[in-house]
């Protein structure tokens, strides 16, 4: 997967959690403070992968690191 691709699917999920924040703000409380928010989509495994990844290079440089599973039919933090 090329840095573009990478970068707009990313962009994607992030805009998509954004909202579902707006919606239910309880869900950002869920992620720790100061941690590096690394989602991972169900329906993309490249990009899990590649966010995998991602997030052991910051757990590797000492860095809070929060995992999140995205599931397709939201493409936002699933319900608690």
């Amino acid at each position: 997967m090329d840095r573009t691709t990478m970068f707009e699917r990313n962009l994607t999920l992030s805009t998509e959690l954004a909202r579902a924040i707006i919606d239910d703000p309880v869900l950002l409380e869920e992620i720790p403070e100061g941690a590096t928010l690394i989602l991972l989509p169900d329906d993309d495994p490249d990009v899990t992968q590649a966010n995998l990844e991602l997030g052991w290079i910051a757990l590797k440089r000492g860095e809070d690191v929060y995992f999140r599973h995205v599931h397709h039919a939201a493409h936002a933090m699933p319900a608690r």
